[in-house]
């Protein structure tokens, strides 16, 4: 009789104990849907009606071919947010510096250059960008230090309002000429138009 007892005192313990596991795995779960936005949707994904896109894959040196060929032959508009744009006119050979370069080419022949730059971030301030401020500001460009807290990662180019360069190229010697890096080369006027909505509300280029 006692040995019945116990075992069902033991059955109804084990009860308790799946059903306090299988609460808190609901409530686990349920909290990380919310937290990843899957319970609620604070988020929303517009789908881009895109007519033939053309799509290029660019791995690293490929981007800096590419894209200094579309500067050259910008004729309306050139935007660009980089999170790393490194000027460094005492280097002889420096892609980046071409890059830039071919920015105030585009301002000098008529086109609509803005450029925003990271400066201030969650870690401190990236003071290599100055170099290439200072530049562009007093070669007559439109450019902009981010000076808020948060970090912007972009490496973002838009061009005449239908090419647009994104991926992880920074605009520094580095990741140009000697790193792996990977973008992508897209020609769409509605994939550009939301890029460049994006650049507006955030940065009021």
């Amino acid at each position: 009789m006692k040995i019945n007892d116990a075992g069902k005192k033991a059955s109804k313990l084990t009860s308790l104990l799946i059903l306090l596991i299988a609460s808190l795995t609901c409530a686990t779960i349920a909290l990380a849907l919310t937290s990843f936005g899957s319970a609620r949707a604070p988020y929303t994904t517009v789908p881009v009606e895109v007519k033939t896109p053309q799509v290029y894959v660019l791995t690293d040196r490929d981007y800096y071919h590419s894209l200094i060929n579309d500067l050259r032959r910008a004729n309306k508009s050139i935007y660009v947010a980089m999170y790393s744009m490194v000027y460094d006119p005492s280097d002889a050979f420096d892609w980046a510096n071409d890059l830039i370069r071919e920015l105030v080419n585009a301002k000098n022949r008529g086109v609509d250059v803005k450029v925003v730059i990271e400066f201030r971030t969650y870690h401190g301030y990236m003071n290599d960008n100055m170099e290439a401020y200072n530049y562009l500001s007093s070669s007559g460009v439109h450019v902009k230090l981010d000076q808020e807290a948060d970090t912007d990662h972009l490496k973002l180019v838009v061009i005449d309002g239908e090419i647009v360069y994104v991926g992880s190229h920074n605009w520094s010697e580095s990741a140009l000429y000697y790193n792996r890096e990977a973008s992508v080369r897209i020609v769409s006027e509605e994939v550009a138009k939301r890029f460049l909505d994006y650049l507006k509300n955030n940065y009021g280029l």
